[in-house]
């Protein structure tokens, strides 16, 4: 069986800690699994190791990170025998070293995360540019949290998407609620006739369409994504969409959109393709409203992206 190692990576009082905590304790993340968790920061909270034992998670500490070695990372295998490791890294610690370790066979790093505090974020950015980019460059999800009504929250996104344009934005309010990026903070610009969808802007159009088709109405939209099918109700309709990584690769979903265009008989599925044509709205009796269906006026094949997957934010 293969050891899932999951990376934590932030600064300190970046809620490392917090975040681990309750994936731990509030929800089915160590059901039915054999957890370990490694932490090399003493945050402000501090682990209870008998409720973790609870979760069926052990707990061990490391001091510096030339620990991070082969012989033990076998000690900790053939002691607790984990099916998922959870690694608390110290923000200081080089995460360039630690993904570099020769691990024990079927030890595999699945998902890089990374925590930060939305409210220091301009200091780092300011002090601390080489630092954060080794937290941020390999993470596959990023959660700011501590968001007040002062950030703006385009400021935090275009800096990371900067250094990792294929990395998972969440948003936090400071009570812990999930924030989403406001309509005046869309990567586009949303009162231009003609948008033009950067790729790694799909996500983020092909959700607030779905949300809110009305404002694209009469636009006219060029975007990039696979051929995915035929559509079953529309004469020459078809999907064009790309995958979005919900939590690792193994756990993604289809995020698209409907198109018409007379070439759709010749296309192949999984073929990538740019579209360019103007939305249109059409009542789905299945979602009960409208949805925006892009009228393709020109449409070409594309080489294919070196990441496929998309992001929310």
């Amino acid at each position: 069986m293969k050891t899932r190692i999951y990376l934590f990576t932030g600064f300190l009082d970046s809620g490392k800690s917090t975040f681990i905590n309750d994936t731990i304790t509030t929800t089915d993340f160590c059901e039915n699994e054999k957890s370990l968790l490694i932490v090399s920061e003493q945050g402000e909270l501090e682990y209870n190791q008998e409720q973790l034992e609870s979760f069926h998670c052990d707990l061990v500490y490391v001091t510096s990170e030339d620990q991070w070695t082969y012989e033990y990372f076998e000690e900790l295998k053939d002691k607790y025998n984990p099916t998922q490791v959870l690694v608390e890294l110290n923000g200081m610690y080089n995460v360039n070293r630690f993904l570099a370790c020769s691990l024990p066979d079927g030890w595999q790093v699945v998902q890089v995360l990374t925590t930060i505090n939305a409210q220091t974020f301009a200091l780092y950015i300011q002090n601390m540019r080489s630092l954060l980019f080794q937290h941020v460059v390999h993470t596959d999800l990023l959660i700011f949290n501590r968001i007040n009504d002062s950030i703006k929250k385009s400021f935090l996104r275009n800096n990371i998407k900067a250094i990792n344009s294929q990395c998972q934005i969440i948003y936090e309010k400071e009570d812990g609620t999930v924030n989403t990026l406001d309509e005046d903070e869309l990567p586009f610009d949303i009162t231009n006739d003609e948008l033009e969808i950067l790729d790694h802007d799909f996500g983020i159009f092909c959700m607030d369409a779905l949300d809110h088709p009305d404002k694209y109405a009469g636009k006219t939209i060029t975007m990039k994504g696979k051929f995915i099918g035929r559509d079953k109700q529309l004469e020459d309709g078809f999907v064009i969409g790309r995958l979005a990584m919900v939590c690792c690769e193994e756990d993604t979903s289809l995020i698209g959109m409907v198109c018409i265009h007379s070439a759709a008989k010749q296309l192949i599925p999984n073929e990538w393709i740019q579209v360019k044509g103007k939305i249109e709205l059409e009542y789905d009796h299945e979602l009960g409203g409208n949805v925006c269906v892009l009228k393709v006026d020109e449409l070409k094949v594309v080489p294919p992206l070196e990441n496929e997957y998309v992001t929310f934010d």
